[in-house]
């Protein structure tokens, strides 16, 4: 059999494949109404020891509540393999005179002084699953990826900055964490086609040379098909992530609390 033969061999065989699974495709598109998300990070020069931790809600009275656009959804290759994805980003900002001396990046910045902060993240979730167990009622899952977050930090401060008095100072970083994870995801058809229950969850330990990372995400819904292909979703998602890295120059720790519930169209076909 010649090379050309046994491509349009594979092709068909990758059509009448995919044309037995059902559910291919599946897209979530909705909001995310986010009830916590609050940050402890601290920035110090390397060799220099970690100052306290500032609390983006405290110190920073950055605001931990918002609404955001959210996507999630999978495609399958086969009634056992697919790939599954998810895309948000949560901005949260605070104004405040502080009452208390904060340090950032070995910079005193003392009480009184007014800072404008930032913290942004978005979030990009991509996992191969294996469906080890699927029947009419019930679906069992076991799956690998990535899990990418981006961090975009900054402080402006205006006051007494290192002793000095009318100083103004600034400071601001960004950190692209691509983490991989193993997770676990269930199904149950509560309604034959009309109502389903489904919970996911992604768990990760990484460490070596100067960097640390941790994470636990899960996620917890109901759907219901009001129509054939057509549906709404709720659910609540919880997301926790450690990280600690040296870059040679600096040393940064964030631990981010991020929870909110979900309201979303589900479209299947």
């Amino acid at each position: 059999m010649n090379k050309i033969n046994l491509l349009l061999l594979l092709l068909l065989l990758g059509v009448s494949l995919s044309a037995d699974v059902k559910d291919k495709w599946k897209i979530n598109i909705g909001t995310m109404f986010v009830t916590d998300f609050e940050t402890d990070m601290q920035l110090s020069p390397k060799n220099i020891p970690l100052a306290l931790r500032i609390n983006t809600k405290d110190q920073l009275d950055m605001k931990t509540d918002t609404n955001v656009f959210r996507l999630d959804g999978y495609y399958r290759f086969t009634d056992s393999h697919s790939i599954d994805f998810t895309y948000f980003s949560v901005k949260s900002n605070g104004y405040k005179s502080i009452n208390e001396d904060i340090i950032w990046d070995n910079k005193t910045i003392s009480a009184g002084a007014r800072i404008d902060s930032f913290f942004n993240m978005d979030i990009y979730k991509l996992n191969y699953g294996y469906s080890f167990y699927h029947n009419e009622k019930v679906e069992l899952l076991v799956s690998a990826g990535l899990h990418i977050t981006t961090l975009d930090i900054g402080i402006a401060a205006q006051g007494t900055i290192d002793g000095v008095s009318s100083q103004a100072y600034s400071s601001s970083g960004g950190a692209t964490l691509p983490l991989p994870v193993f997770g676990f995801k269930g199904e149950y058809t509560i309604i034959d086609k009309k109502l389903f229950v489904n919970y996911k969850a992604d768990y990760l330990f990484i460490e070596f040379d100067d960097y640390k990372g941790s994470l636990v995400t899960s996620a917890l819904g109901f759907e219901y098909r009001f129509m054939e292909n057509v549906g709404v979703g709720i659910g609540y998602n919880i997301n926790k992530i450690i990280i600690e890295a040296d870059d040679g120059a600096k040393k940064f720790e964030v631990e981010n609390t991020l929870s909110g519930a979900m309201l979303y169209f589900t479209y299947i076909y």
